[in-house]
């Protein structure tokens, strides 16, 4: 099912929505009825289920691609970043505590080991972009990902690792005088909108069309970004708590804990933006594009949207 094909279902799905009965107070007004959709649509998609997945497999596969492309380039820099975003250095971590003049001496074995130990790392790492491309085709019911399109898993993966790297110019931006602080804020929008404006279109196979993604990937920057202030405050009060209680796997439950907040923002922006998309006022009707009307063959017409 093609972006066209998508496009009817949703003018169908946002017909039926409105030939429903209004029932209860919510739904007495468009506004809300679509809150009432988003509340829906939270409760059915199992947000928490849904961001536990991908806060696991974002630890158990993303984080090691990141830092395997880090000892590649400059850990200091991507570990400071991810030190930031999700409160866990992986700089500290006794992998890294290799002298030089023994890394020297091992050169071919450390260097077969870390082309190895790359490819499964890539391999496992697939695991979080088939839980997001699971994700989107239960939102929008659409089919997921077959094995011929393996390659966008992969895409996603380096896409999401790529980001971190990006994140660490944000992070120097920010030691700025005056202009730093927004400035940071803005480039760290723009990364997270750009990223999850990719990733929907590549683990949807371009189901989801232009206002769409747009709005997808807006919501979840918007999201993230305010998240990052907070976590500001929050991570290195949290981490330093938990170390202390239960030592490095304190940063463990920390950083765990952080990325399901994370995950939540994706989950939750997806579900919300479906939920608009179906309003039946103007923002749903920008959402969907242009309506040219089809009559059927009971003489009922259907809007169909180019979203």
């Amino acid at each position: 099912m093609k972006s066209s094909k998508l496009s009817v279902s949703l003018a169908k799905e946002a017909l039926e929505v409105r030939k429903q009965t209004a029932r209860g107070w919510l739904k007495r007004t468009s506004a809300g009825r679509t809150v009432a959709r988003i509340i829906k649509g939270i409760v059915d998609i199992e947000l928490a289920d849904r961001a536990m997945t991908l806060a696991a497999q974002e630890f158990t596969s993303v984080l090691p691609v990141i830092i395997a492309v880090g000892t590649i380039g400059d850990l200091h820099a991507v570990g400071g970043t991810i030190s930031e975003q999700l409160g866990f250095d992986p700089t500290g971590l006794d992998l890294y505590a290799i002298a030089p003049g023994a890394l020297e001496e091992s050169t071919p074995t450390f260097a077969t080991f870390g082309v190895i130990g790359m490819v499964m790392v890539i391999l496992s790492g697939t695991s979080f972009a088939r839980a997001l491309g699971r994700l989107y085709g239960k939102i929008w019911n659409i089919p997921t990902l077959s094995i011929r399109g393996s390659w966008r898993w992969v895409a996603v993966l380096f896409a999401v690792a790529s980001s971190v790297a990006l994140l660490s110019v944000a992070r120097q931006l920010a030691g700025m005088d005056w202009v730093g602080p927004p400035l940071a804020f803005g480039t760290e929008l723009a990364i997270w909108f750009g990223l999850w404006a990719v990733v929907p279109y590549l683990l949807t196979e371009g189901r989801l069309a232009g206002r769409v993604l747009w709005a997808t990937a807006a919501l979840t920057a918007l999201g993230l970004a305010l998240l990052r202030i907070g976590g500001r405050i929050y991570l290195p009060m949290a981490g330093e708590s938990a170390q202390e209680k239960f030592g490095s796997l304190g940063l463990v439950f920390t950083t765990i804990t952080w990325m399901f907040v994370l995950s939540g923002v994706v989950v939750a922006a997806a579900t919300i933006v479906k939920a608009v998309a179906l309003d039946e006022g103007w923002i749903g009707r920008l959402l969907r594009g242009p309506a040219p009307v089809l009559e059927p063959a009971n003489g009922a017409g259907i809007a169909e949207a180019a979203v």
